[in-house]
């Protein structure tokens, strides 16, 4: 994402613009508030709509429109300015870095990465998009190239810190945690409003059990970030792996209140309340994941547990039944299948549901534990086992071998 201050020069530029031309339409420009960033992108976004109406032919101003939509983080309406942007100028570097960054955002990586890449060929050559083919190219796992990209871009901006950071979380998700901890923490005294950075170092320090250092980063991140769902997610894993579940359950909240598309932090939430045998406020937050994530791992088989112990026996089938279709060795959900229909069958027939085995009460203690792994794929390090090695010699002055 491009810095505030060219953000704010671009639109005073345009709405400077925009007053010359609207001395000829009579049209008043009330001045920028500055107070809100949120403010200043939704009144840019007013002015440039009205230039826009006059001037349809110009892409400049959808592309302007489209980096304050991202400041917004609407997405989708970024997406559809920088596209009509590139079909009025489809050869122009600059609009391809911005699709690429909107599609980033909207985790559509393989255009995205179509996109900046041909933003390369047209020599759009800035760290910025280096940076970004970083990213793109670690999603995609092209480690090597990505460490290509990322050299490149620090080549050119030593004191990037989104550079820094990506190098760090590269490193992270390729085993050598240490180097990523220290290169993100890097990146965090060049650009300390850099808010991944947070997200990231509160998982890596909650996953190697650094619980105060986690803390201390999460709190050092809601400082800046006080409504960023990330944070209040990733401090809902810090507490949910320490098993204090009321506390992780309220930060799970607080992510959702803030951002009500984050399905992981409803998918934290339901494994809570199943926990807690709250059934219909875990059915609730199972249902919601599905909706934006039919294939969401052991999503089916938890909503199916959930209408299972509910007592609706059709839905339960009914997940348990997509469980063994997307995984046809999933035993459990096979299990599970098999026993909701005899139930159903027991119901059909006696007009009641069987008694509760001593079995089904084992299943449910095992299940406990069983969603705690799941991470938002933002915040996720695939190895984070630490690669630090010490060769140890004898002391021979002292006579003893010095340990790590």
């Amino acid at each position: 994402m491009k810095g505030f201050q060219f953000i704010v020069i671009s639109c005073l530029a345009v709405i400077g613009w925009g007053c010359s031309g609207d001395a000829r339409q009579s049209t008043r420009i009330p001045p920028l508030p500055t107070d809100d960033v949120t403010k200043r992108a939704q009144v840019g976004i007013e002015y440039l709509s009205t230039i826009i109406r006059r001037s349809p032919r110009s892409a400049v101003n959808y592309q302007k429109r489209a980096e304050l939509y991202i400041v917004l983080r609407d997405f989708p309406s970024a997406l559809e300015d920088i596209n009509q942007a590139l079909d009025i100028s489809p050869s122009n570097g600059l609009y391809l870095l911005t699709r690429a960054r909107v599609l980033r955002q909207l985790k559509r990586y393989d255009e995205a990465l179509a996109a900046a890449r041909r933003a390369e060929v047209l020599q759009q050559d800035t760290p910025e998009l280096y940076v970004l083919l970083g990213d793109l190219t670690q999603q995609k796992r092209q480690y090597r190239q990505a460490k290509l990209y990322l050299a490149k871009a620090l080549q050119m901006a030593p004191y990037d810190g989104e550079a820094y950071f990506y190098t760090g979380l590269l490193d992270a998700r390729q085993g050598d945690t240490l180097s990523g901890i220290a290169l993100m923490q890097r990146a965090l005294e060049l650009k300390p409003r850099l808010m991944l950075a947070y997200v990231e170092l509160t998982t890596i320090h909650t996953r190697l059990h650094d619980y105060e250092q986690a803390r201390q980063v999460n709190n050092q991140g809601l400082r800046y970030f006080p409504k960023e769902s990330a944070l209040y997610y990733t401090r809902g894993i810090f507490y949910h792996n320490q098993k204090k579940l009321d506390s992780a359950l309220i930060f799970y909240r607080k992510a959702i209140n803030f951002d009500s598309t984050n399905y992981l932090a409803d998918f934290q939430a339901g494994t809570i309340y199943l926990k807690w045998i709250s059934l219909p406020q875990a059915v609730k937050c199972f249902q919601k994941v599905i909706r934006y994530d039919p294939k969401y791992p052991q999503i089916n088989f938890l909503l199916g547990t959930a209408y299972d112990r509910i007592g609706n026996l059709d839905g339960s089938i009914e997940q348990y039944t997509l469980a063994t279709q997307a995984d046809p060795a999933d035993w459990r959900s096979r299990g599970r299948l098999y026993r909701a229909q005899q139930r159903k069958h027991y119901l059909e027939t006696y007009g009641t549901l069987p008694p509760a085995t001593p079995e089904i009460a084992a299943e449910t203690e095992d299940e406990k534990d069983i969603p705690q792994k799941a991470l938002d794929e933002r915040v996720q390090i695939d190895i984070l086992t630490p690669h630090l090695q010490l060769k140890t010699k004898t002391d021979t002055a002292r006579n003893f071998k010095i340990k790590q």
